[in-house]
């Protein structure tokens, strides 16, 4: 059964009572999980053998425990975070309106969480699925914590917004030369954005600056004064749309620039991986037939995205499809591209976002419960052309 829990995004709701399958998540276990970050991070380390050579050297026993636990964890109580009422999560949030979690026998708890405290509380497996958040889960795999990356939510969600004053074309890395930048250190945009600018030649710091904002309202402020020339923010937020802020631009997609890269991702903690695995192919397999609804049903969509967010048709319309005068560069594919995840890692390591280390993404970076959930969905519907889609694409996107 599904149950939905709303409240403050800055902290996770009270579990309902008489449900003694769910894990305590109250907001004194997130202040105690928040102040654990730095001893799951040794624990991680003691736990795993913390060196590559070790895993290496076990490879074959972890092939076997692997086989093990990817045919158990049916029917394991799932407690998912998500993140205010953003509507970039469409399939999962069409797949719980519609039923889907029910019919595949998931049982997942949705509750409002702020992005810290949800990665914070994987760390330690008191949380066992976020939505959100590629660079914090990178951040944590580099200091030994384990956090998987089993899925998708967006890709290439990012987007440059200037003044309608700013005139420069920002096609190639020569183009940024000069310019200062405001940014929010969780945009995947600017991370591989900086990445393909000091790979190109530039020097950041010097040639191109960055200055990160703690908010939006500062950006903008920013933009307006002059003191930065561009902002790189979430396609979702919806900035160039409002209509009260017309002197407002889109100048340019960090996708065109870079290339594919990962916006927020399907998260899970180590417990949930290893002893919760058929549970996750079946959300898996709800939230992929979420996306397919997605595709095929726009207008129900729409109807159904605006009920739950509380925005307006014309905006969720431009989010989520694009118009005729709106680019929707979002793309919602499930999908994990998990050689993507790795580059981007990578991309963190090279700027000095995270430091480097002999933890390997590649290792947290998973395709299993995808495959999986997709291989059931094209045996089940052989003739579905998204599953079918899909399925097409998987090699080119997973090792």
């Amino acid at each position: 059964m599904t149950h939905i829990v709303h409240g403050a995004a800055a902290m996770l709701c009270a579990p309902k009572k008489g449900n003694g399958s769910m894990q305590d998540l109250t907001r004194r276990n997130f202040v105690k999980v928040a102040g654990a970050t730095t001893v799951a991070a040794m624990a991680a380390g003691a736990l795993s053998g913390c060196s590559s050579s070790e895993k290496k050297d076990d490879s074959a026993k972890e092939e076997s425990k692997e086989e093990a636990f990817m045919g158990e964890g049916k029917g394991k109580h799932l407690v998912c975070a998500v993140t205010g009422k953003l509507i970039k999560i469409a399939p999962a949030i069409l797949a719980n309106q519609l039923g889907y979690f029910e019919e595949e026998g998931c049982d997942v708890e949705f509750q409002t969480v702020a992005l810290a405290d949800a990665m914070a509380s994987m760390s330690v497996n008191k949380l066992d699925i976020d939505l959100f958040g590629i660079v914090p889960a990178c951040s944590y795999v580099s200091q030994g914590i384990e956090i998987f990356v089993f899925g998708g939510t967006i890709l290439n969600g990012s987007e440059i917004i200037s003044t309608k004053d700013f005139t420069k074309e920002l096609k190639k890395a020569e183009d940024f030369k000069g310019l200062n930048i405001a940014c929010s250190r969780e945009e995947s945009g600017q991370i591989y954005l900086k990445n393909f600018l000091q790979e190109s030649g530039l020097k950041l710091g010097e040639d191109v600056v960055f200055e990160y904002v703690d908010n939006a309202t500062t950006a903008l402020e920013g933009l307006r004064s002059g003191q930065n020339d561009l902002f790189i923010t979430n396609n979702a937020m919806g900035y160039t749309y409002s209509t009260s802020m017309d002197d407002i631009k889109v100048a340019a997609v960090p996708a065109d620039i870079t290339g594919d890269y990962p916006c927020c991702r399907q998260n899970c903690s180590e417990d949930a991986y290893h002893n919760k695995f058929l549970s996750l192919v079946d959300f898996e397999i709800a939230l992929i037939r979420g996306y397919d609804y997605y595709l095929n049903n726009k207008e129900d969509v729409i109807k159904r995205l605006v009920d739950y967010s509380a925005q307006s048709a014309d905006y969720v319309e431009a989010a989520m499809y694009g118009t005729s005068d709106y680019r929707n560069i979002m793309n919602l594919s499930p999908d994990p591209h998990t050689k993507e995840i790795v580059k981007f890692y990578k991309a963190m390591q090279n700027i000095g976002e995270i430091e480097k280390s002999d933890y390997d993404m590649a290792d947290y970076a998973t395709s299993a419960v995808y495959k999986k959930a997709l291989d059931t969905l094209v045996e089940r519907e052989p003739d579905n052309a998204t599953f079918k889609k899909l399925a097409e694409d998987f090699s080119k996107y997973n090792d």
